[in-house]
């Protein structure tokens, strides 16, 4: 769906709730959840309260604005690099194997840039209430060990135990995961980074991943929940842990951390069976 689209459609839920309809039957014609319906209808009365007013509530520019400059970050680094290879390669003056590492270099870049575009319109999928799942079995333990393996940087250890099979969106659950680890490694700086699952409950299971002798405050916690801010122990186009908060609700699932003076523990736990079956639900 267009952003043209999507904002008729949000305006025509609007004036349909207003004229008396109800936000549970307008959120089921567009295949989004009531609550997303009902907060339009707030903004948009708060909006013209505003607008009558003759001002304009300033923060409800922040955040884009706050977006905007860390998107433009994130893509700066990536297309600078890839920028220097290509003109270095056009010299022709490189050997067999620099050409190689050179080609390699840009692959890496133009994935990361791919995975900044996806975290991006996987936000604005969250925010419409469109975000889509396409679920199937997924081999949990197998899925960490090849993240914590490929994590950059990191001294990632997995601890041992059977095969853990949950009912998920693969991409997702590797997003999710991807996004915890490399937090816990920015963390631990260097130090030792341990994940632990918990298959043990019959119907849910707990991912743990723990970063020792290294605590967060309040705020650096809270932040890293919120979309748009960057702090020292953020990483990614600012979405931090946000958008895996999202996506593991969309699972019917949950994250939070615990920080203490022994360290700081990451976790989320996801049902073993899947989501609940809906609209924005495809099983494979």
């Amino acid at each position: 769906m267009g952003a043209v689209t999507a904002s008729a459609d949000r305006a025509e839920a609007v004036l349909a709730v207003l004229k008396g309809a109800s936000s549970e039957s307008v959120a089921a014609g567009l295949e989004v959840e009531p609550e997303l319906v009902e907060r339009w209808v707030e903004l948009f009365i708060e909006g013209g309260r505003l607008r009558l007013a003759g001002r304009l509530d300033p923060s409800s520019f922040e955040a884009r604005d706050r977006f905007l400059v860390l998107i433009a970050h994130e893509f700066r680094t990536p297309l600078t690099t890839i920028g220097g290879w290509v003109e270095t390669m056009l010299s022709d003056e490189l050997t067999p194997e620099l050409r190689q590492q050179g080609m390699e270099v840009i692959l890496k870049q133009v994935a990361h840039l791919e995975r900044i575009a996806s975290d991006a319109l996987d936000a604005g999928a969250v925010a419409r209430g469109q975000l889509r799942l396409v679920v199937g079995p997924v081999r949990l333990r197998s899925l960490i060990c090849a993240i914590a393996a490929s994590a950059r940087d990191g001294n990632v250890k997995v601890d041992e135990g059977a095969e853990v099979e949950i009912v998920a969106d693969g991409a997702r659950m590797e997003q999710v995961i991807g996004d915890v680890v490399a937090h816990a490694v920015r963390l631990a700086a260097g130090g030792p980074v341990v994940a632990t699952i918990d298959g043990s409950h019959p119907a849910r299971v707990t991912v743990t991943v723990s970063v020792a002798g290294r605590s967060l405050s309040y705020q650096e916690a809270s932040e890293l929940f919120e979309p748009y801010r960057r702090s020292d122990t953020s990483v990614g186009t600012g979405l931090g842990l946000f958008l895996s908060r999202a996506l593991l609700a969309a699972h019917g699932g949950e994250i939070g951390l615990r920080s203490g003076n022994q360290g700081t523990e990451f976790w989320f736990r996801v049902p073993r069976s899947g989501p609940d079956p809906g609209p924005l639900v495809d099983t494979t």
